[in-house]
């Protein structure tokens, strides 16, 4: 039997280093000790990519890593045949993400290998890549500084060539300024699935309610364009065409929700390979992102898509 049309995924992989829990700030020149701590891959498109093994999804990442031991473990964890990890020269970007109390958290990054990340070494690891019939996710334009100028030649070159194209373009470094909603609105209204969050969509839209803004957004969407918002431990809201969908997220405590819209996204977009409908879709995307989050450190066990079950309804 041949397998399901391949998911390619596109964007940033770099190493995470996530520490907690913390209500204060320390001061300098002392020390301070965590209860827990992890160390692993991480970036939008990587944790995306991750969950997608973890979910036996024929899939491949398409990113790019330092010349380092960093880079080293980002290209030894995505060596399958799909996956495409571009080695360049110089030290591969880090994040220290902090962890607070009422999952809030704080990060520092380092840029890296990151802003050489562009449109040209895009296409040619893309170079042979069976992209008929298959989904492209653009993951995290906006945290890819070589990329932005050219993500919408990008996704239109993606779709020319038979690939039916997701984008979910993070939160913009300097905020919701015009420049960056014009570029947010350019990929969105070339993209055939748009996976954003609450925050991203009220910034880009202005909007006060998440109704709001996806009245703000709908008539620039290519024709049944699904416009997903996740809602973290809300769920997730979705219009395709004329009609709303809901999910809601399973109830759990968890220590760190770091990756949990990437999360979100695996689940989703592996769902829609398999055909389900768009309710099935959303209710994927929240279960799957539930499940892993609730681990820490991360597991790479295999997960399974849920049952299909949702029905339509109404956004409230």
């Amino acid at each position: 039997m041949a397998p399901p049309p391949p998911i390619a995924v596109i964007g940033n992989a770099n190493l995470d280093l996530v520490c907690g829990l913390s209500d204060h700030w320390p001061e300098r020149g002392t020390e301070t000790f965590f209860d827990r701590a992890d160390s692993r891959i991480g970036g939008s498109a990587a944790n995306t990519a991750l969950v997608l093994q973890r979910l036996g999804a024929h899939a491949g990442l398409i990113a790019s890593s330092g010349e380092d031991i960093v880079g080293d473990m980002i290209a030894a964890r995505f060596a399958g045949p799909l996956d495409r990890i571009g080695r360049t020269s110089g030290p591969s970007s880090v994040t220290f993400g902090l962890l607070h109390p009422g999952s809030e958290r704080t990060f520092f990054s380092t840029p890296g290998h990151l802003d050489s990340f562009d449109a040209k070494i895009v296409r040619a690891m893309l170079d042979g890549w069976p992209l008929d019939g298959a989904v492209a996710l653009v993951s995290g334009s906006f945290a890819l500084p070589g990329l932005r100028a050219d993500c919408t030649a990008l996704i239109e070159e993606l779709r020319f060539l038979g690939a039916r194209t997701a984008i979910d373009p993070g939160w913009p470094d300097g905020g919701w300024t015009d420049s960056n909603r014009s570029l947010a609105r350019r990929w969105i209204a070339a993209s055939d699935v748009i996976l954003i969050n609450d925050k991203e969509l009220l910034g880009l839209t202005g909007a006060a309610r998440i109704t709001d803004g996806i009245e703000a957004l709908a008539d620039g969407l290519r024709p049944e364009a699904p416009l997903v918002v996740k809602r973290g431990p809300e769920g997730a809201v979705s219009r395709v065409g004329d009609a709303d969908f809901t999910a809601a997220s399973p109830a759990a405590w968890v220590f760190d929700t770091i990756g949990a819209g990437d999360a979100f996204n695996a689940g989703y977009l592996a769902a829609l390979q398999a055909g389900c409908a768009p309710g099935a879709c959303l209710h994927a995307g929240c279960d799957v992102a539930s499940r892993v989050i609730r681990a820490f450190p991360r597991e790479t066990t295999p997960l399974a898509l849920p049952q299909p079950g949702l029905t339509r309804k109404d956004i409230r």
